[in-house]
């Protein structure tokens, strides 16, 4: 049921833009722009208006925040997947029974345990 639920988040989570600007093409730098423009020109800012100035200044910033913050909870979810794996294989390792069989081999015995 945990690991549904992961991976619910983590699906969910996929879909979010992480992507910073520094990291686009020429071309994904100008999609962005396009996409901050129509947003303000549908907030009612007119081209080439102190108005729009501002509005594209806002918008960028609260594009800017928004894909830090999905990268940060895209890594804390990563962050407990790790932990979750972790835990269980320790769990996995201190749990488990140990067999010993022990075969004479000449003058020696071999023992292996699993």
């Amino acid at each position: 049921m945990r690991i549904a639920i992961i991976g619910v988040a983590v699906i969910g989570l996929v879909g979010c833009e992480t992507k910073l600007p520094s990291e686009m093409s020429y071309t994904e730098i100008k999609q962005l722009a396009q996409k901050l423009i129509q947003r303000c020109i549908d907030q009612g800012a007119t081209p080439n208006s102190a108005e729009m100035d501002a509005c594209l200044h806002q918008e960028k910033q609260r594009e800017l925040t928004t894909r830090y913050d999905n990268r940060a909870a895209l890594r804390d979810v990563g962050n407990g997947l790790q932990k979750a794996a972790d835990n269980y294989n320790r769990n996995a390792t201190q749990n488990r029974p140990v067999t010993c069989t022990s075969t004479p081999m000449g003058p020696t015995i071999r023992t292996t345990c699993y």
